[in-house]
């Protein structure tokens, strides 16, 4: 019995391996597949608030399209990194294709957290909201669908359920491949999504307050509504904040980041407001 539930549990355990380890996710048109045309409104630049055609603006030239389903922070970092890396390349094309079934809510959140995001490509919502065009067959399951193409066609696909700035040499790889560059370096990339970065993490802190109050700002920002820890937690900042002014503008500026972020409840957001709203 003991030998039979043995073999049993490894049979189990392999179908399990293969049902969801092997299966590929697919999103996008895949290697060799044309980039058909589709539209999306543009945010920013001079053409903001006008339809546009990427594929058209690309004209053929070697691309980097990134298909936003969804944005975490590691999310953010691949597509900064991937797409700084683009717009510096001469005779190559990028673009941020941001999916939302809300445009009007996406577009005042671009907007909005315009200068935490920090794209320099093109960024435009599409027009066919968050299924994206319909001949691309974009998988919305997943954060990142990112296309390589050259000649309007694909020449590599990434679909990414779980984005990590770890794999951008190489994807950004590929994009060098067309263009006979060699890929850049993990650290390369590093320095475009934060070119301060290494500087901010080697500089000493010259407080352990400073710690305390990014931790308290994330049990905010996760915490529910109706939970007593909540409002001990807001008297506890106000209390830490009390009449010093470092202090508060400390409090101000991680505000401003949060609510460029879109991060936190409603009632999270609207106690972020209040302290970014302090006044001497």
């Amino acid at each position: 019995m003991i030998l039979r539930a043995g073999v049993i549990s490894a049979f189990l355990l392999a179908f399990a391996v293969i049902a969801l380890g092997n299966d590929p996710v697919f999103s996008g048109p895949q290697i060799g597949e044309p980039l058909v045309p589709f539209k999306v409104l543009a945010v920013g630049g001079a053409r903001s608030g006008t339809e546009i055609d990427p594929v058209e603006q690309a004209a053929g030239k070697p691309t980097l399209f990134v298909f936003v389903h969804k944005l975490t922070r590691p999310g953010m970092a691949l597509t900064r990194g991937l797409t700084k890396y683009a717009t510096k390349l001469d005779g190559v094309a990028a673009g941020i294709i941001w999916l939302d079934d809300d445009k009007s809510k996406a577009e005042a959140y671009l907007k909005r957290a315009k200068s935490s995001l920090n794209f320099t490509a093109p960024v435009g919502i599409s027009i066919d909201g968050g299924e994206g065009p319909g001949a691309y067959g974009l998988n919305r399951n997943i954060e990142l669908t990112i296309l390589v193409a050259k000649n309007n066609k694909v020449t590599a696909n990434f679909a990414l359920v779980q984005p990590s700035l770890t794999e951008g040499p190489k994807i950004a790889g590929e994009l060098a491949k067309l263009i006979g560059k060699p890929a850049p370096t993990a650290e390369q990339l590093a320095k475009l999504v934060s070119p301060r970065g290494n500087a901010m993490r080697t500089r000493p802190s010259t407080s352990d307050d400073s710690m305390d109050l990014r931790r308290t700002m994330r049990q905010l920002i996760s915490s529910s509504d109706d939970s007593e820890a909540f409002d001990s937690t807001v008297k506890a900042v106000e209390k830490w904040v009390g009449d010093d002014k470092g202090r508060r503008t400390q409090l101000q500026r991680m505000c401003k980041a949060i609510l460029e972020r879109d991060l936190g409840s409603e009632k999270a957001q609207t106690q972020f407001k209040q302290w970014l709203n302090l006044k001497d």
